[in-house]
């Protein structure tokens, strides 16, 4: 049986990478889960939902920080770490632009802070300085996220996964302390603070490029790979400013419906979420893009999503069932027992996070391709149905409404990009 296990790995780089994957999403659940039961011992389900109008905010800020070419970096990357030269400009273009976006981005942020404090928390609290802080170390974190865009498209999966343990681990530290002196700012100074440790860990594990670094400073800025790039960037800027927007909707919506203390258990449900997808979707970025990006045949799409099918998502599956028969046992173990009343909510979004994955693998087609056009128009229609559908599910059912609305768009997504793609899909697989 051992022998037939080792095998079996060996002929499948996706589990190899799966495997070790799945050590540095261990460490980075564990370090989650320690986080989520100091926000719900000492902030309860109302800081839990500030702090996800917070953490919301700040992935709209990163993506629009870095022009949205992080999927566009990790193909180019793969595409061209054969071809010196190419890859020099690619890497010079893509770290000296969003950071001097970042930069300038980061500036309005701290004037506009006033105005974007009321815009998020509405009239909750003031937190007008955690905001101008977020502006100001924005250029860190987008500067850190494309390093490791650059790393996941070279195909250095090794050093990815343990520079994303090592920075798990050192966050959790800083949470922990943050949390137990300051509360709940302490937790939002812990959640911005993390991008600048993250960037110097990372320098850390890259410091034997830093010869080329003054090569790669004199390089100018390549025009042709920003039109490149550009349709990337139009596809993550849409989905950077309108997703995480519509989930700050809907949790103000769930706050005047049904409560602060409802929009906390929503959250923490999110936040769970969060940990399990870890798994899934780093497959997806690590192994299913670079693939679908590198590959020119009609029926690589089908391959690629048949391999995930079979090695990924019948394990993720068994996961999300032993999930929902110890929901109790798990409520307790990561938040308390005052979080027991989200328990209501796991079988829509652990049915509708299974249904998402099954979805993305196929729909990643779209962004390695290019398909702008077709993104939008996706997206535009998934969102709409989230935010409609969850307003509509939360008037009648409360904040599991929200939990009701994840599976119905999802499920209308798979349904769309299998329509889509129904012939590479079905398609003969050619060697």
């Amino acid at each position: 049986m051992l022998r037939f296990v080792r095998k079996l790995f060996a002929q499948n780089i996706l589990l190899q990478v799966g495997s070790l994957n799945s050590v540095g999403i261990a460490v980075r659940v564990v370090c989650g889960l320690i986080t989520s039961k100091l926000i719900a011992v000492y902030l309860g389900a109302s800081g839990m939902a500030l702090l996800g109008d917070l953490r919301n905010f700040m992935s709209s800020l990163q993506s629009l920080g870095q022009l949205g070419v992080s999927n566009g970096v990790i193909k180019y990357t793969a595409t061209y770490k054969k071809q010196p030269e190419a890859l020099h400009k690619l890497v010079a273009t893509v770290l000296k632009l969003p950071f001097l976006v970042s930069l300038g981005l980061g500036l309005i942020v701290v004037i506009a802070a006033p105005d974007l404090n009321t815009l998020i928390f509405e009239n909750t609290a003031d937190y007008t300085l955690i905001i101008r802080l977020a502006g100001i170390v924005l250029p860190l974190f987008t500067l850190q996220t494309l390093l490791l865009n650059i790393l996941n498209g070279l195909g250095d999966f090794r050093k990815v996964i343990f520079i994303n343990m090592s920075i798990n681990a050192s966050g959790v530290l800083l949470s922990a302390l943050l949390i137990v002196w300051f509360s709940l700012f302490g937790a939002m100074l812990a959640l911005l603070l993390s991008g600048v440790l993250a960037l110097g860990i990372t320098l850390v594990f890259l410091r034997k490029y830093f010869a080329k670094a003054k090569e790669l400073f004199l390089l100018k800025i390549d025009a042709s790979l920003l039109k490149k790039l550009g349709s990337y960037a139009f596809m993550s800027l849409f989905s950077a400013v309108a997703a995480p927007w519509v989930y700050i909707a809907i949790r103000q919506y769930i706050i005047e419906t049904d409560g602060i203390e409802n929009a906390g258990y929503w959250d923490a449900m999110l936040r769970l979420s969060d940990y399990y997808l870890m798994f899934a979707t780093s497959i997806l970025t690590l192994y299913v893009l670079p693939k679908l990006a590198t590959s020119g045949t009609q029926t690589n799409l089908r391959k690629v999503t048949t391999d995930f099918y079979r090695s990924i998502l019948p394990f993720f599956a068994l996961g999300l069932l032993v999930i929902f028969l110890l929901k109790g046992f798990i409520i307790r173990l990561i938040y308390d027992a005052s979080f027991l009343e989200m328990q209501s909510i796991f079988i829509w979004q652990l049915a509708g996070d299974l249904v998402r994955v099954a979805s993305l693998v196929i729909a990643y087609e779209i962004i390695a391709k290019r398909m702008v056009k077709t993104f939008v128009i996706t997206q535009l229609i998934s969102l709409s149905i989230i935010y409609f559908s969850s307003v509509w599910l939360v008037s009648r059912y409360g904040f599991v409404g929200a939990g009701m609305a994840h599976l119905l768009s999802y499920s209308l997504y798979l349904l769309v990009v299998v329509i889509l793609f129904r012939k590479k899909l079905f398609a003969r697989i050619t060697q």
